[in-house]
């Protein structure tokens, strides 16, 4: 059975991470700016603690581990700036909904590379799941072309978050806690920095509000949601790490909904009639898969059978 702790630490990083969304909004700093700040202020807290434990991991780390550990940080790193920048084209509501297809691909890179088998009535849920995002999709093409390219950077977040798990299913093992969250915030951070500075987005010069909101999305969504799943990484099977983010969308809705009085900025896009359809097939789809998926948590596969 899944130890209760990594149940804990799922819940705990599912509601951390759920505040990503409004805090993203709200800080109005750029898509490059925003996660290499993010990850990068993590390092900084993190890394005087880890130094120790980061050099003997290193050290421990076959070659291939070792690139597949910088593949994975550029890859997550990736993730926040599709996510970010995928508020700049498509409605809040479609940006957090669309994050529910997550768990589908992370079935799909647990079948393909870890071993975790997907079952038919697996498949009908995807399917299910599946009619949600095409609701979604026929909803944004009547908005025009860079809604639907604000959908495809959404689901190209769930893509690059998937990956980068199934790879800790292999790294986590091998790695303490805290020396694997420094690489993979390190690189990841690196990894938006050169984006910023290649595009121009600003690094700094933002409102003391724009700071406030930036430095709730670095210590509760990112120190504490992210590194709550990368813990849960270890023990938990990659399809139920991503199917627990089948609750934050309808988390940051709710949070979005509270702070629409208070905020201008979050009350200018609403949820339509077909947008609570498809979020509500999407939803389902993701939940029978989780009632019909696995029953408890498997161990890693081999070194030689983990890409």
């Amino acid at each position: 059975m899944i130890p209760g702790r990594s149940i804990a630490a799922l819940l705990v990083g599912l509601v951390a991470v759920s505040m990503a969304g409004p805090f993203i909004v709200l800080s109005q700093v750029g898509p490059f700016a925003l996660p290499a700040w993010r990850l990068l202020a993590v390092v900084a807290l993190l890394l005087p603690f880890a130094l120790p434990r980061l050099r003997a991991d290193w050290t421990g780390l076959a070659p291939r581990d070792r690139a597949l550990l910088a593949f994975s940080g550029v890859l997550y790193g990736a993730h926040f700036v599709a996510f970010t920048a995928a508020f700049r084209f498509t409605t809040k509501e479609s940006a957090v909904m669309l994050l529910a297809g997550q768990p589908l691909l992370g079935a799909a890179y647990g079948a393909l590379f870890l071993g975790e088998a997907i079952t038919r009535a697996m498949v009908a849920a995807s399917s299910v799941a599946i009619l949600g995002l095409l609701l979604f999709v026929r909803f944004d093409a009547d908005r025009g072309e860079q809604a639907l390219l604000g959908d495809a950077l959404v689901l190209l977040c769930g893509l690059l978050i998937a990956i980068c798990y199934g790879l800790g299913r292999r790294l986590r093992p091998r790695m303490s806690l805290v020396g694997y969250l420094s690489a993979l915030y390190l690189v990841g951070g690196l990894t938006c920095l050169a984006g910023a500075v290649a595009t121009g987005d600003p690094l700094g010069g933002y409102a003391p509000e724009g700071w406030f909101w930036l430095a709730c999305a670095v210590v509760i969504s990112t120190l504490v949601g992210h590194s709550c799943f990368h813990y849960a990484v270890k023990f938990v099977p990659v399809f139920q790490v991503n199917l627990t983010i089948l609750g934050e969308p309808v988390l940051a809705l709710a949070v979005m909904a509270a702070l629409r009085d208070r905020f201008p900025v979050l009350q200018t896009s609403e949820l339509t009639v077909r947008q609570a359809l498809g979020g509500a097939v999407l939803l389902l789809g993701v939940g029978l898969g989780l009632w019909w998926g696995r029953a408890g948590a498997q161990e890693p596969p081999p070194a030689e059978d983990a890409p």
